[in-house]
């Protein structure tokens, strides 16, 4: 592969990356805020979560190749996370 290429494929893949770590902050926001928030804001946030998730999920797979497969890994444990606390907000709360 040409330099050009190599530089975009790795600016990609910082991006993607942040965007996982982006991931986990929003849900570390959610569970923060969890008990002071009413039903319709629960509702919209979580239907928000989880559709970034599932785009990234989306993207992971797409992305990602046999050398950069340990990327899924994060990626499916933040998409059972705010499955985890859409359960808890929605059911015990």
């Amino acid at each position: 592969m040409s330099r050009p290429m190599l530089a975009k494929r790795d600016s990609l893949r910082k991006c993607f990356l942040w965007l996982i770590v982006i991931d986990y902050l929003l849900l570390f926001l959610f569970l923060s805020q969890l008990y002071s928030l009413s039903l319709n804001a629960g509702t919209g946030i979580s239907i928000l979560l989880l559709v970034y998730n599932m785009l990234l999920t989306f993207l992971c797979f797409e992305r990602t190749c046999k050398q950069e497969a340990h990327i899924i890994y994060p990626t499916i444990s933040a998409t059972l996370l705010a499955f985890i606390f859409f359960l808890y907000f929605f059911f015990l709360i």
